[in-house]
């Protein structure tokens, strides 16, 4: 979800505050319907955002963003599953990615995500219950592995970030 305060710039220059909240991503007539109700029109032509509300962890949005471009972006990100949309999440949080280069990252693959890992001694686990090793360990060894050590060994390895939906990782 992503909902932006636009607002009309020269009223806001002339010290009055005009604006609606538009949810992106938006139709053509919908961002002509808000447009109209702060009064863009041609003594009023350049608009910006105040403010936004999003439920995607990470994600910023600047006062002058494109607003076509910001539309796209949010249906780009709104016809995900919602894995991938933790996943997108997970690289802006823990990479600093804008929502572009994030969905960029998913497009193309070059990641690895460990949903719900978000700490050390979790990622031990994954990675030893996952097979990443390359080695199946029996559970009775289990208790004798210091997970948390092969976490902290795998992120130092993988540069990876924990994030609020798991450990990712760019390749």
């Amino acid at each position: 979800m992503l909902k932006i305060a636009l607002t009309n710039l020269g009223k806001y220059n002339e010290g009055e505050l005009v604006y609606k909240w538009l949810e992106l991503p938006a139709t053509e007539d919908e961002i002509e319907e808000a447009k109209e109700a702060i009064g863009i029109n041609e003594q009023y032509e350049e608009w910006f955002i105040t403010d936004y509300e999003t439920d995607i962890e990470g994600l910023q949005v600047g006062e002058y963003e494109d607003l076509e471009a910001l539309n796209e972006l949010a249906e780009r990100y709104e016809n995900l599953h919602e894995y991938d949309q933790d996943i997108v999440q997970a690289i802006i949080e823990g990479e600093g990615y804008d929502l572009e280069e994030a969905l960029d990252v998913l497009e193309s693959g070059n990641y690895s995500f460990y949903p719900d890992v978000t700490n050390e001694e979790d990622l031990g686990f994954y990675v030893v219950d996952e097979g990443l090793f390359g080695v199946e360990i029996p559970d009775s060894l289990q208790v004798y592995i210091d997970h948390e050590s092969i976490g902290r060994d795998w992120r130092i390895n993988g540069a990876g970030s924990f994030t609020s939906k798991g450990y990712i990782e760019l390749h």
